[in-house]
C-alpha cells in the first residue's frame, strides 16, 4: 500500500541539538550504503525469503571494493529520496472521476486502467439520459476506440470501472447514499474535469454547472475518509483578461459565493445580459469566468482547512525519530528530514491543472486520437474540407495548443506530487508559513506557495505549450495545409486553404466573396436541382466559431509554466533513481556467492511492471511539451481526424487525391477564365467595361429630362 506519511521534508535545528552518528568502520564506507540500501529494498519490496538476507549479509566482504567513495556519495544522496514511484503511490488506490465521458475523461480512464495494473477501482460519475440506463452509457464509453489497446492487453481491466449514476447539478452530487458510502470509504483520489464547454452558455446555466458543480465535487472530497488528493482541470484562459499569466490563482472582485447568491434571486434575463458585463472583465465568454470562480472555491477550502507543521526540538509533530540522512546548511546548522504531515493535517491536498487548446492526443492511448471538434480539431476540419477560406487573426501570435496525453499525466502526476511531496516547514526565521517540496525525496524547488498562490497551498500547473515549443497560427496552416492536401477527406468543398487578415474590414470582405456568395450560389444550384440547400447553414455554425475563436487569433497570452516541468523533472528523477537502485542493489547481489537459490526478484518492477523498459531519460508519463515535433505530430493529427471524426477509411486516400487533383483543375480553370474575362472586359473598346462611362452619362441625361418634365 502506498504511504503517504513518508516523504519528508527539511527542518533545521542547531547543531548543539543534535550530534552526526560517526561511522564504526571507515573502511565500510563505500559498501555500507550499498548494503543497507540492498537491505532496505528487500524488506521494502517484500519480495525475496528471510535466507537471501541471511546470505547477503553474512558475506559482505565478498562485494567488490570497486564502490569508491563517489559511487557512495550518490548512492547516498539516492537514498535519502524515499517518495514513491506513481505505480506504487496508485497500487490499490480507488479515483473518483468526473466528466468520464468527455474527451479528457476518456484518456484518463484509459491511462490509468493500462498503466496502474493494480490500481483499486476507478468510480465514474455518470450522469443518466432520458430513456438511457447508466449500463448502457458505461457500454458506450468503454466501446469507445480509446480503449483498444485495454480490450488487447487486459480487458480484465474494465471490472475495475464502476458506474455511479449522478450529475454536478445536483445537489449531492446527485448520488443515492449506499454508492456515496461506498465512495467515501475507498476512494483517496478525486479528479474533476466535468464542465460545460460551450462559449455560447448563459452565465447562469454555466454557473450552475462549471462553479457550483465543482463546490458539490468538493463537498464530496471532503466527506472522504483519506483524501490524498484533489485535481481540477480547469483551463489556461481562465484569466483571459490577463496576458502574462503566472502559476497562481489571481483573485476576483467579487465572491464565488456572493455571484452564486445573486445568480439565485436575479431573473435570467437580468443576469445573464446584464450583470455579465460587470463580471467578465474583458473575458469573452461564460465558460472562462465561471472556471476561474471554480479554481476560488478550491483555494478557498485550502485556505479554510490549512494547519501549520510546527517541529519542536527537532522532532516532528508524530513524535516519530528520524534515520534519514543529514546534511548541514551554509549556517552550520544541521538539517534533519521530517515527515511530512497527514492529509486531516495538512489541509486539503488540491492541484489545479490548466490545460490551454486541448487537442488530439501525442502518444497515447495511440498518436492522433480524437473524438470532438473543438478548438484547434475543427479549424483543421473547415480548413481540410475547402469549407473556410478566411480568418481574423494575428498570423505572428503564438496558437497555445497541448495534447490531450500531456493533460492526463500531468493530472496523475500531479496527483501523486500534492500527496507525497508537497510537504509544510516550521515557522522558522526565514519566511512564516512557507512551503517546500520534501529535501528528503530529492525534488526540485518551484518555489514556496506564498510565490505560487498569494499564500495558500494549491499546486497550479500551467499545462500550455506557447513557453516551451510555440507555434504561431501563420506556422499552424502552413504545416496542417500541406498535410491535409496529402491525406484529402472524401468530401470536399474547395481546394484546402485560409487566409489570415488582421485587419476587421478585409475579414469581411473576404467572407462575403469567399463565403456568403459562394454559398448563395450552390444553395441556388440545389433548389434548382430539387435538393434542400445546406451550405447557407453549414456556413452559419462556421461563422459562429470563428467569431468565437476571434478572442484568441487576436491575441496573444505568455504563460509561466515551472509546475509543468517540476512534474516532468521529478517524475524522470524517481524513476532513475529506482532503475539506479536495482541495478546498484542487482550488482551486489551477483556478488554474492549462492548455493543454488531462487534468483531474487528485487523489485516489483522487474517482475511484474511493463514499465522498466525506458531509458535512462524517459518514464511513462511524458510532459516536456518541448520534445514534440509538430509535423510529425500534425500528420497523425490529420489521419486520427479522418479516421475517428469523419469516419472515412484509409483505403479512400488514393480515390479522395483523385477528387482533390479534379478540385484543384478546375479553380486554376475557373481563375483562368475569370482572369481572361477581366481583361477582355478593360482591353476590348467595345466591352461593357469600356462603355460603362457613356452609358452611365447618357442614363443621367435622360434622368434629367424626365424630371423636368415632370
Amino acid at each position: 500500500m502506498p504511504k503517504s506519511n513518508d516523504s519528508v521534508s527539511p527542518v533545521v535545528v542547531s547543531s548543539q541539538q543534535y550530534q552526526q552518528p560517526q561511522p564504526q568502520h571507515q573502511h565500510q564506507s563505500s559498501y555500507g550504503v550499498v548494503s543497507n540500501l540492498a537491505d532496505e529494498m528487500l524488506e521494502a519490496e517484500n519480495v525475496v525469503g528471510q535466507s537471501i538476507r541471511n546470505v547477503a549479509k553474512s558475506r559482505k566482504s565478498s562485494v567488490s571494493s570497486s564502490y569508491s567513495s563517489a559511487s557512495s556519495s550518490t548512492l547516498s544522496e539516492l537514498r535519502s529520496c524515499s517518495s514513491p514511484l506513481l505505480h506504487e503511490f496508485y497500487r490499490n488506490r480507488s479515483v473518483f472521476i468526473t466528466g468520464g465521458t468527455g474527451f479528457v475523461g476518456k484518456v484518463l480512464i484509459e491511462k490509468l486502467l493500462y498503466e496502474f495494473r493494480d490500481i483499486g477501482q476507478i468510480y465514474v460519475l455518470l450522469r443518466p439520459k432520458a430513456g438511457q440506463l447508466i449500463r448502457k452509457r458505461m457500454q458506450e464509453l468503454i466501446g469507445s476506440p480509446a480503449f483498444n489497446r485495454i480490450r488487447q492487453h487486459c480487458p480484465e481491466q474494465f471490472e475495475k470501472i464502476i458506474p455511479i449514476s449522478g450529475d454536478i447539478a445536483y445537489s449531492g452530487l446527485g448520488i443515492n447514499p449506499l454508492e456515496l458510502a461506498m465512495i467515501t470509504a475507498n476512494v483517496t483520489i478525486i479528479f474533476h474535469s466535468a464542465a460545460t464547454i460551450r462559449f455560447d452558455e448563459p452565465l447562469k446555466y454555466a454557473l450552475k454547472l462549471n462553479t457550483m458543480g465543482t463546490k458539490r465535487v468538493i463537498e464530496l472530497g471532503k466527506k472522504l475518509k483519506n483524501l490524498s488528493a484533489f485535481v481540477h482541470v480547469s483551463t489556461a484562459y481562465c484569466t483571459a483578461n490577463k496576458f502574462d499569466i503566472e502559476e497562481k490563482v489571481y483573485r476576483e472582485p467579487i465572491s464565488p459565493d456572493k455571484v452564486l447568491e445573486m445568480a439565485d434571486w436575479m431573473d435570467d434575463e437580468t443576469f445573464n445580459e446584464k450583470m455579465k458585463e460587470i463580471f467578465y472583465q474583458g473575458r469573452p465568454c461564460s465558460y472562462h469566468y465561471t472556471k476561474s470562480l471554480a479554481e476560488h472555491l478550491i483555494v478557498q477550502e485550502v485556505e479554510r482547512g490549512y494547519t501549520p507543521n510546527y517541529t519542536v526540538n527537532g522532532s516532528d509533530p508524530n513524535g516519530s525519530d528520524h534515520d534519514g540522512l543529514d546534511s548541514i546548511d551554509s549556517n552550520e546548522q544541521i538539517v534533519r528530514p521530517v515527515p511530512c504531515l497527514p492529509t486531516s493535517i495538512r489541509s486539503f491536498p488540491a492541484a489545479i491543472i490548466r490545460p490551454s487548446i486541448i487537442t488530439a492526443a501525442w502518444k497515447e492511448p495511440f498518436p492522433g486520437w480524437i473524438d470532438n471538434y473543438n478548438g484547434t480539431t475543427g479549424f483543421m476540419v473547415v480548413n481540410g474540407k475547402g469549407v473556410l477560406r478566411t480568418m481574423h487573426a494575428n498570423s505572428d501570435y503564438v496558437t497555445d495548443i497541448i495534447p490531450v496525453d500531456i493533460v492526463i499525466n500531468s493530472c496523475i502526476s500531479a496527483a501523486w506530487y500534492v500527496a507525497e511531496c508537497q510537504c509544510k516547514l516550521a515557522p522558522m526565521s526565514i519566511n512564516n508559513r512557507r512551503s517546500s517540496e520534501c529535501s528528503s525525496s530529492g525534488l526540485s524547488s518551484a518555489g514556496t506557495s506564498m510565490d505560487r498562490i498569494d499564500g495558500n497551498d494549491v499546486f497550479v500547473v500551467n499545462c500550455v505549450s506557447g513557453s516551451l515549443n510555440p507555434i504561431t497560427w501563420a506556422q499552424l496552416r502552413d504545416m496542417t495545409t500541406p498535410i491535409l492536401m496529402k491525406y484529402p477527406s472524401s468530401e470536399l468543398f474547395r481546394v484546402p486553404g485560409v487566409r489570415y487578415h488582421r485587419y476587421q474590414i478585409l475579414h469581411q470582405l473576404n467572407l462575403y466573396l469567399e463565403h456568403t456568395v459562394p454559398a448563395a450560389v450552390v444553395d441556388f444550384i440545389f433548389r434548382f436541382l430539387g435538393h434542400t440547400p445546406v451550405l447557407h447553414q453549414v456556413y452559419q455554425k462556421v461563422h459562429r466559431t470563428i467569431n468565437a475563436l476571434e478572442h484568441f487569433t487576436m491575441n496573444e497570452w505568455t504563460y509561466r509554466s515551472d509546475n509543468l516541468l517540476l512534474l516532468d523533472r521529478n517524475v524522470s528523477q524517481s524513476y532513475a533513481r529506482k532503475r539506479y537502485m536495482l541495478k546498484e542493489s542487482s550488482t551486489m547481489a551477483k556478488s554474492i556467492e549462492t548455493d543454488k537459490l531462487d534468483q531474487p526478484a528485487f523489485s516489483y518492477y522487474q517482475v511484474n511492471s511493463k514499465s522498466t523498459t525506458f531509458s535512462d531519460d524517459q518514464h511513462p508519463f511524458p510532459m516536456d511539451i518541448g520534445q514534440l515535433d509538430w509535423e510529425q505530430y500534425f500528420e497523425n493529427y490529420v489521419l486520427g481526424i479522418r479516421k475517428y471524426l469523419l469516419k472515412e477509411n484509409p483505403d479512400t486516400i488514393p480515390e479522395a487525391r483523385k477528387t482533390l487533383l479534379m478540385l484543384k483543375m478546375v479553380t486554376s480553370i475557373g481563375k483562368l477564365a475569370i482572369g481572361s474575362t477581366i481583361a477582355y472586359q478593360l482591353l476590348n473598346p467595345r466591352s461593357m467595361t469600356r462603355q460603362f462611362p457613356e452609358l452611365l452619362r447618357t442614363y443621367l441625361m435622360m434622368n434629367a429630362k424626365i424630371n423636368n418634365r415632370s
